[in-house]
């Protein structure tokens, strides 16, 4: 497998309650300082919310939450909490809910079911991103967006997760 990723390389480990499901290895040369890059490698519990990994990086919410961050406002502040508001809305009452909106509409027709799931997978309390060593990595925030077409990542470490 020359030239290409696997998890067993991966320095930050990505984990959704419990389980892993991606692993991203760093690339070798670190230039777009302050930022760290890699590529994304699936875990073995990555099959079953593939789509779900999928719609969150779709919807690519631009105030994120890095609940471990010692610098981190409330998470009531975040585009991920308006986002899970959003989505919470479709059940109460689909009538009132704007399809047009980006956020939505890849929901329309969801069942409640599928719905309540994804919700749950927006719990940030659920993630964890660690190195190798097992140790938090406090700047990545939660839940971990993860481009699977580009496979690239992009973080900016804390001083302590370096």
């Amino acid at each position: 497998m020359r030239g290409q990723s696997v998890l067993r390389d991966a320095e930050v480990l990505v984990y959704f309650d419990g389980v892993l499901i991606a692993g991203i290895v760093l690339d070798d040369v670190q230039d777009s300082y302050p930022h760290y890059l890699g590529t994304i490698v699936d875990g073995p519990g990555l099959g079953p919310l593939r789509t779900f990994v999928e719609r969150f990086a779709e919807a690519d919410p631009e105030f994120d939450y890095c609940p471990h961050h010692p610098h981190e406002g409330p998470y009531e502040e975040s585009d991920t909490a308006r986002y899970v508001e959003a989505l919470s809305a479709i059940g109460a009452d689909c009538a009132n809910v704007d399809w047009d909106d980006p956020w939505l509409a890849p929901w329309r027709g969801a069942d409640e079911s599928t719905l309540r799931s994804y919700l749950r997978f927006l719990d940030f309390r659920l993630w964890r991103a660690t190195n190798r060593a097992g140790e938090l990595l406090t700047s990545i925030a939660l839940p971990v967006s993860l481009d699977l077409e580009s496979r690239r990542f992009v973080y900016n470490p804390y001083e302590g997760d370096e």
